[in-house]
């Protein structure tokens, strides 16, 4: 069996999970013959980790960038992209943007696949077959499992996902909207919801709430870095249940 690098961002842990055990179950590839940081052992304990990445990227046979806005702004993600480019590896750039997103990158005029396409996944599946990548086929098994992996790449598309709290206690979000409150108050949207709450209830979506001035305003697209101090569920006749976090700390971050 090929060995396949896949290249993704530490900040796409669910997508990279998602993926990696789709093409394990749904396309037979062995996690032996995966590489991919989104494995807690692909990088041991003390060992140079740009080292043991340059190692896996050279002796792999097939490079699967997972191209979210996250990837895009990543600079070890570019260098990986470069790095598959530059060795001549069999290279699938799978989408998860707007094809315009890459105007101003080195993969416009790429031909991509889309993440949450049953065609274009299965256009995938074909090439890595023949591609000598996989070595037999699992058609029915494939299609069995198909569905439900479209189903969870549009539902991670829309932030349906789970946002997980990083050594020093910070959440990283991007604004997805911008709520109009009194001009005393601040109130935006984030992309997917933060794991274990403080008020361990259940609500459709979760908002960063707080006074005009304490923090910066932002901006549909903004990245920020945040700590939660408390958090409450109510019901708004416009979005239903939604969840008010109330940030003790906050700031903009390049979210790479």
């Amino acid at each position: 069996m090929a060995r396949v690098f896949i290249s993704s961002s530490t900040r796409n842990q669910e997508l990279a999970e998602c993926f990696i055990e789709f093409i394990r179950l749904g396309m037979g590839v062995p996690k032996s013959d995966i590489f991919c940081t989104a494995f807690p052992e692909a990088l041991p304990t003390g060992e140079n980790f740009i080292e043991k990445i340059r190692t896996e990227l050279e002796s792999c046979d097939a490079v699967i960038s997972l191209i979210t806005e996250e990837y895009l702004r990543s600079t070890f993600c570019i260098v990986e992209m470069g790095i598959a480019w530059g060795m001549r590896k069999c290279y699938f750039p799978l989408l998860f943007v707007p094809y315009e997103r890459l105007n101003s990158t080195p993969l416009c005029g790429v031909q991509m696949r889309c993440l949450d396409s049953r065609e274009d996944i299965s256009t995938v599946y074909d090439e890595l077959f023949e591609s000598h990548v996989i070595k037999g086929r699992q058609t029915a098994e494939f299609n069995r499992r198909l569905p439900a992996f479209i189903e969870r790449m549009s539902g991670l598309k829309q932030g349906n996902y789970r946002i997980g709290m990083d050594k020093d206690g910070y959440y990283t979000a991007v604004i997805r909207e911008v709520r109009k409150v009194s001009d005393n108050y601040r109130c935006y949207g984030i992309k997917g919801q933060i794991q274990d709450p403080p008020d361990e209830g259940e609500a459709n979506s979760d908002w960063i709430f707080f006074w005009r001035g304490v923090y910066p305003d932002l901006q549909v697209g903004d990245w920020v870095r945040f700590k939660v101090s408390k958090s409450e569920v109510r019901q708004f006749p416009d979005i239903g249940s939604a969840r008010n976090l109330y940030p003790s700390e906050l700031e903009k971050c390049s979210g790479c």
